[in-house]
């Protein structure tokens, strides 16, 4: 039996809609319908604006380059003690065109061509793409990147790049150095980096002004941000580096240090190292060009270290000034033989004729008086064997051997005495010197006079690392470098002018011993004499044949180098002076 169902049926449910209904979709309606008209009359309007009330001010828009606003200097100046820039930011150019826009290929490539130094041809190749951007030059000059804007050309796109630029070229190179897009770099743009960028300002409180005088030259600080105001004077510093530069051809070296310092207020006048780059190629500079040799390479520095033996005996009583040596031409310390740098003997000589004729065998004899503990001491205390705290980040520090170090050895105390087996910067052993000129001071080298920050001034202090020796010591040892050039040192003389100083060569350590023929010649010089106006150091690396010792090479372009000097600061002859006073 099948069971059956009630039919199911569908239900349709009419429904019809409301007024309320009607009414909210009428009213959408409506004012979607009034957006659109005013939507549609805003762009009516603004057509007719451009294209009829501001049309002259589309067609000036249309017929201009592509220009962005340059940036601001991100770095602040460096200058010269007389307030020449060093280093500064510039403002260049990049171009490029957009070609979709370029109506005239020929015309337009025959206006850009002679301001770019490209090819008309080129240019109109590039010209004809299609492409929206097409670059033309990466780096030009202000002057033509303003000649371009000028052209009015609307295709063009004129970019301003700010750049670091340093406007003698390698003048002061290893000083100034650079700082990559990266933040890594050498010499003071490095190491004052926080100060230059604005991160730290370098001044609390200072005195505001609107003129700074730098020499006899009237110099307008910067307003925007920092100026450092360097030691340096570019004169003496381009005078250096003429000199060693020809000094390095002429004595077939392979490099060198002059250095150029105010014995009594530690001014760095030049830094000058041979070989040197320009730091604005330095992106295709060897490596290691970028190092500073004068403050950052350390060398044995041979005789002129004997001065440093003889201050320390004479300061300490361990020898009276009217000593006298019997020499043999050889002397023994601590097992070891020690001669003279010509093989020969001198007889019974005096204190000034031990550095006029620089004897190994007396010298190493007073620093057997002196004693190791003592010499020590007094090494340490004219400054070697630590940083001079110049500013610049890479300098080395030296090194002083003593007992109990593993190195030590008693024959150290007489090899020591004349400048072998200690290890020095250029840097520090000039600035040891100064303590001969300066009562026994030695004065803190510095590269940085002042700095001016937003028109506020902060000179820098002149400042004293240590005091070695006695006033009465320091004026001896004046006495004895003057006496040495006349005995000793022909080639540093200088006609109507009293000179001080001393010379060396150092034997080049290899392992094992030293080279038989390379040598590092120096002198360390003064002038004048009775009222020193400078001391100069010069090194020079492996001069070849008689050149390699310091009385033949270094000594003479120290003459040569302090001539100019008294001739550039109008400095009178001894004899001048002396009836003026």
């Amino acid at each position: 039996m099948t069971a059956t169902h009630p039919a199911r049926k569908k239900t349709v449910v009419e429904s019809a809609e409301t007024p309320d209904l009607a009414a909210r979709r009428r009213y959408r309606l409506s004012v979607m319908l009034a957006i659109a008209v005013g939507v549609a009359l805003l762009l009516a309007w603004r057509l007719v604006y451009w294209q009829v009330i501001a049309r002259d001010q589309v067609l000036r828009h249309r017929a201009a380059p592509q220009v962005r606003p340059p940036q601001q200097a991100l770095r602040g100046t460096i200058r010269d003690r007389n307030g020449y820039l060093l280093a500064v930011d510039t403002t260049e150019y990049t171009l490029g065109v957009s070609a979709n826009l370029v109506s005239d290929p020929q015309a337009l490539a025959a206006k850009v061509a002679p301001l770019v130094g490209r090819p008309e041809e080129e240019l109109v190749q590039a010209f004809r793409s299609n492409d929206r951007y097409v670059p033309i030059a990466s780096t030009l000059p202000y002057t033509v990147g303003q000649s371009l804007i000028n052209l009015d050309e609307p295709a063009l796109v004129v970019e301003p790049v700010v750049r670091r630029a340093y406007p003698n070229g390698p003048l002061a190179a290893h000083v100034l150095g650079f700082v990559n897009a990266a933040g890594e770099g050498y010499g003071l743009e490095r190491t004052l980096a926080d100060w230059l960028e604005g991160h730290v300002s370098p001044i609390a409180e200072g005195t505001v002004a609107e003129e700074v005088k730098l020499g006899a030259r009237p110099f307008a600080p910067t307003r925007e941000g920092v100026d450092v105001i360097l030691t340096l004077d570019r004169n003496v510093q381009f005078m250096a580096e003429q000199e060693l530069q020809a000094a390095v051809e002429e004595y077939g070296a392979e490099g060198g240090t002059i250095i150029v310092m105010d014995p009594f207020t530690g001014d760095v006048l030049a830094m000058a190292n041979w070989p040197s780059y320009d730091p604005n190629e330095y992106a295709t500079t060897p490596p290691e060009r970028f190092v500073n040799p004068a403050i950052a390479k350390q060398y044995e520095p041979g005789s002129v270290f004997k001065p440093i033996t003889v201050a320390g005996a004479l300061d300490s009583g361990a020898i009276s000034p009217n000593v006298v040596y019997r020499d043999t031409g050889v002397i023994e310390v601590g097992g070891r033989l020690i001669r003279n740098w010509d093989g020969g003997s001198r007889g019974i000589i005096t204190l000034s004729e031990i550095l006029g004729y620089s004897v190994n065998t007396a010298t190493a004899w007073i620093n057997v008086q002196l004693g190791v503990e003592r010499f020590v001491e007094y090494v340490k205390a004219f400054g070697f064997g630590q940083p001079t705290g110049l500013g610049l980040g890479e300098e080395a520090k030296g090194y002083v051997k003593e007992p109990g170090d593993g190195l030590w050895h008693p024959s150290d105390l007489g090899t020591n005495a004349f400048g072998q087996g200690i290890a020095v910067t250029p840097i520090q052993m000039i600035d040891a010197y100064t303590a001969f000129l300066n009562d026994g001071a030695v004065v803190q080298p510095r590269l940085v006079k002042a700095v001016i920050d937003r028109g506020r001034v902060r000179e820098m202090e002149v400042r004293v690392r240590s005091r070695p020796v006695s006033p009465e010591t320091a004026q001896l040892m004046h006495e004895l470098l003057v006496k040495a050039v006349k005995i000793g040192i022909p080639n540093a003389r200088i006609e109507g002018y009293q000179v001080g100083g001393k010379s060396g060569t150092a034997e080049v350590p290899i392992p094992g011993g030293y080279h038989p023929t390379d040598t590092i010649a120096s002198f360390i010089g003064f002038a004048p004499a009775n009222a020193p106006r400078f001391l100069i150091l010069v090194k020079l690396d492996k001069p070849k044949g008689l050149y390699r010792w310091g009385s033949q090479s270094a000594a003479p372009t120290f003459q040569r180098l302090a001539r100019r000097l008294l001739t550039y600061w109008n400095v009178p002859p001894d004899e001048w002076r002396t009836a003026q006073q």
